[in-house]
């Protein structure tokens, strides 16, 4: 998780930047990578893209909200914040699609409630995957797949439904799948962490009803896999 932060007042910037580190650790998670500018220009050409960026509005140069246009261009996912003293902005600020608008003084539990939502959306995936058997095609929603699991030269897709099995192979799903909510524990499976009921260093286990699958996780990817899953609890809760 990387979070940008751009103000040319560093008190408030670093006070933000303590509030938002305040909020990983209280819950449990590893702390964000974080990015501290004091202008639009320092961070545009710094050329970080992050998940979330908190963005003043003014500032000399290049305001907030041209920085955050850039910065939507780079990754359309990203969730924008925009922390100002000027709410005359917020017309023109929604005109991107602004995530949230945080006024000044930050009130810090509208912080930390703003900062839950951003991670929930973060988290959550949207998106619909075409299974090609030797039967024909079928059309599925991300979230109401549990696992991809290699099969020799075809994939074994464990759904809410039951088991599918493609034509392609491990590589084009894992690939694909590469969205909020999936991870590659290990050359042989792409787990879907809403349905994970417990882990250990070896093996993750999914539960969907009395539908079961064991999954290999990768030792040298348990601390990664324990901590995604820690951010992806936390922000569905």
């Amino acid at each position: 998780m990387r979070i940008l932060f751009c103000d040319d007042d560093a008190a408030v910037m670093n006070s933000l930047h303590k509030s938002v580190l305040e909020y990983f650790q209280s819950n449990g998670l590893s702390a964000p990578e974080c990015v501290l500018c004091s202008s639009g220009e320092e961070l545009l050409a710094s050329g970080e893209v992050g998940e979330i960026a908190f963005l003043d509005v003014e500032m000399d140069g290049l305001s907030g909200i041209h920085t955050g246009e850039r910065l939507k261009k780079l990754n359309p996912r990203i969730k924008i914040i925009i922390v100002t003293s000027y709410p005359d902005y917020l017309d023109e600020a929604m005109k991107f699609h602004v995530f949230r608008y945080l006024s000044k003084p930050v009130d810090k539990q509208r912080l930390f409630r703003n900062l839950k939502d951003a991670l929930y959306q973060i988290n959550t995936y949207s998106k619909s995957v075409v299974i090609e058997t030797s039967e024909g095609c079928k059309t599925l929603d991300a979230e109401d797949i549990i696992c991809f699991e290699s099969d020799g030269r075809q994939t074994a897709v464990h759904t809410v439904g039951g088991k599918l099995f493609s034509r392609l192979g491990i590589e084009y799903w894992t690939k694909s799948m590469d969205i909020p909510g999936f991870f590659e524990a290990s050359r042989g499976f792409v787990v879907n962490m809403k349905y994970v009921s417990s882990f250990n260093k070896e093996i993750i286990k999914l539960t969907c009803g009395e539908y079961t699958v064991n999954a290999y996780l990768s030792r040298r990817k348990y601390k990664v896999f324990r901590d995604a899953y820690m951010l992806y609890m936390r922000s569905v809760e």
